[in-house]
């Protein structure tokens, strides 16, 4: 009876290790724990950090960041255009991040969002624990966007000093 138990365990085992990986993947190497389970736009954030909230959107340009690049969309090609989506939305090109404004389910997802910093959110809002968060993002992670270089290894952002905005709170 023991051994007929042993394939049971192992296959939850597994089950268990795959879905850890899953939830913790998207945002791998962030401090500040496990994220995941999807992207749910900051006005779901907002009931809770209404202050920071308020905050991110009077003083971040890239709270209305669809704005600039929408501003920017007949000058570019489509191929330039789907590019600038990568740091001027929230989780484009991850699964249930933006993909379009006619197709976002998760509406809020247009701009740069809490989400974009702090990894997808809907897991926090639904165990309300700290550590299913990003608290404090990397500078790798603002990196990616901020510190863009082409082909030829020139910037293609002019970078904002964002390592003095990561350690005063950003908000």
């Amino acid at each position: 009876m023991k051994m007929k138990m042993f394939p049971k365990m192992a296959g939850i085992a597994v089950v268990g290790v795959a879905l850890a990986f899953l939830v913790a993947w998207p945002m791998a190497g962030a401090k500040g724990g496990i994220v995941g389970g999807g992207y749910i736009g900051s006005d779901k954030c907002k009931e809770c950090h209404a202050h920071r909230y308020a905050s991110w959107q009077a003083n971040s340009r890239k709270a209305h960041s669809w704005e600039s690049i929408s501003r920017m969309k007949d000058g570019l090609t489509d191929e330039e255009f789907e590019e600038c989506k990568k740091c001027h939305t929230t989780g484009y090109g991850q699964e249930s991040g933006f993909e379009s404004m006619e197709k976002t389910e998760t509406p809020g997802l247009e701009n740069v969002g809490c989400e974009a910093c702090h990894g997808p959110g809907k897991l926090h809002t639904q165990t309300m624990e700290k550590a299913h968060i990003v608290k404090t993002p990397t500078i790798e992670l603002c990196a990616k966007c901020h510190e863009q270089k082409d082909k030829d290894h020139v910037s293609k952002v002019r970078s904002f000093r964002y390592k003095k905005v990561i350690y005063a709170g950003a908000h």
